[in-house]
């Protein structure tokens, strides 16, 4: 491994063709890589050039330098950062203010302090004036009391020389894009909110317009109303396609530096995407539920089974031949009946007898794994055995809700919303879509479109959240492409092949 530079002057195009950009909650820089992949038809290089970027969290602060430029990244707290005179004139800021409180995972409708860090943006839009400015955020946000104030702030204060850009009707939902219509191999629906200054408006005669889609869900692209001719949604296949032909680095070769490495040397290492095929080691449960759950199944393929393991170092997966309910009308497991064994190509019979419990559910205390006796048919005498039910007492009694934890993502289609904790199945529709595995570090991030050489720092739970946290980049490149629309005054196209995803 090795630390890894790359100069402001490399980032991008120079001259009076440069666009100079200001990015807020960088991040690692997913929204920044979209924007220095893009490249207008017909134009050697990237016309954006990131000037500043300001991150409070160290290690994506790192990652970020050590693909953008170290200098021009301020590693603070966005409330300590003030623009200098030195910063020049902006044309665009980008950023996506934290937005946990309104996110669909916050469960408990609470709206934390961090919320209030949008207005930090605002404060720099306000400072610095550029031709444009772009919000990204989660699905929510158009429907917060965060844009009912950016609204307002538009139309009677701070920024009442700025006008909000109409979404397109076909937006899915108010001012929000998918990233897969773009040419992402995800399903990941965000906020995109334009502004573009009023005089801008009107010296160029026209707005800003949303990015037109390059890619249309499968039912659509064969569809007589798609005569535009635009192409399916990329799948996820093309990322396991990839990584099946990449080795799967075990924990013992771990790159990326532990939380016991010196400052020094822990911000400092660097280690590209194509490192990143990194194996996890999952208990005997873990494992047993993973070969379990068929194609396309989730946490539902578990209910009604358990795990057995032997004193002998084997196992078996069964559930009840009878026609006995998994539950007693208490809740608890009816365990003691006659089970069968669940396989291609096994139908072994077992009599179980429970002998002992042996652990409970932490929340619900109900048991969960037991000391069994166990007859095999045909044998003359009963084995000692432990024995786990694979699925939760939650998984069981909820039929609605998310399907996708424990999930396997499907074959032939894009892959669900990488978050930061896609590396834990039972987060969400993160394994596999054969394997029994969770998807590795190096699959989310080509799921989110970063390159192959692109450089990450931290620990592993560091730049999962990093790699969860980004914009994808294909989603990046369609917003970059409609502000170099408005800013040059005609269509851009995409010099085809010149900025790949992988």
């Amino acid at each position: 491994m090795r630390t890894y530079d790359r100069s402001v002057a490399d980032q991008g195009a120079s001259g009076e063709d440069t666009i100079r950009v200001v990015d807020l909650f960088a991040g690692c820089g997913g929204l920044t890589q979209g924007f220095h992949a893009y490249r207008r038809k017909g134009v050697e290089g990237s016309r954006f050039r990131t000037v500043a970027a300001v991150e409070w969290d160290r290690a994506a602060a790192a990652s970020y330098g050590a693909n953008f430029g170290h200098e021009h990244v301020a590693n603070v707290d966005i409330t300590e950062w003030i623009p200098g005179d030195d910063l020049g004139e902006v044309d665009v800021v980008v950023g996506g203010p934290p937005c946990q409180g309104f996110s669909a995972l916050n469960r408990d409708g609470v709206r934390p302090e961090r919320n209030r860090l949008w207005e930090e943006y605002v404060r720099v839009v306000e400072a610095v004036r550029p031709k444009v400015f772009v919000i990204e955020n989660v699905d929510r946000f158009a429907r917060s009391p965060e844009f009912a104030d950016l609204r307002a702030r538009v139309e009677h204060a701070g920024l009442s020389d700025y006008e909000l850009v109409p979404p397109p009707a076909t937006a899915r939902g108010p001012f929000v894009l998918n990233a897969a219509d773009y040419g992402a191999p995800q399903t990941r629906r965000r906020a995109i909110v334009f502004g573009v200054r009023k005089d801008m408006v009107a010296r160029l005669g026209r707005s800003l317009a949303y990015p037109g889609a390059s890619h249309v869900s499968p039912s659509q692209a064969v569809r007589s109303d798609n005569p535009t001719g635009l192409a399916p949604w990329r799948t996820a296949d093309e990322v396991f396609e990839k990584s099946a032909m990449q080795r799967l680095v075990p924990t013992t070769e771990d790159p990326l530096p532990r939380r016991s490495s010196s400052a020094s040397d822990f911000y400092r290492r660097t280690v590209p995407t194509s490192q990143l095929h990194l194996a996890r080691r999952p208990g005997a449960l873990s494992r047993a539920r993973f070969r379990t759950i068929g194609p396309g199944g989730n946490r539902k393929s578990l209910r009604g089974r358990y795990a057995l393991f032997f004193e002998t170092p084997s196992e078996v997966v069964v559930e009840r031949a009878d026609q006995e309910p998994v539950r007693g009308a208490d809740g608890d497991l009816e365990v003691d009946g006659t089970y069968v064994a669940v396989g291609a190509g096994d139908a072994t019979r077992y009599v179980i007898a429970v002998d002992g419990v042996l652990e409970v559910e932490p929340r619900t205390r109900r048991p969960v794994a037991f000391a069994v006796k166990v007859q095999e048919e045909g044998s003359l005498s009963p084995v000692a055995a432990r024995m786990h039910y694979l699925s939760t007492y939650s998984w069981d009694v909820h039929d609605s809700g998310t399907g996708d934890v424990m999930g396997r993502l499907r074959i032939g289609q894009p892959s669900v919303t990488i978050r930061t904790e896609f590396f834990k199945p039972e987060k969400g529709r993160y394994l596999h879509p054969l394997e029994d595995r969770p998807i590795t570090h190096y699959e989310a991030a080509l799921l989110q479109g970063f390159p192959e050489d692109f450089r990450w720092c931290g620990s592993r739970s560091d730049v999962a959240r990093q790699i969860g946290n980004a914009v994808p980049v294909p989603l990046g490149m369609a917003i970059a492409r409609a502000v170099d629309e408005f800013l040059s005054g005609s269509p851009a196209g995409v010099t085809p092949g010149s900025a790949p995803l992988f």
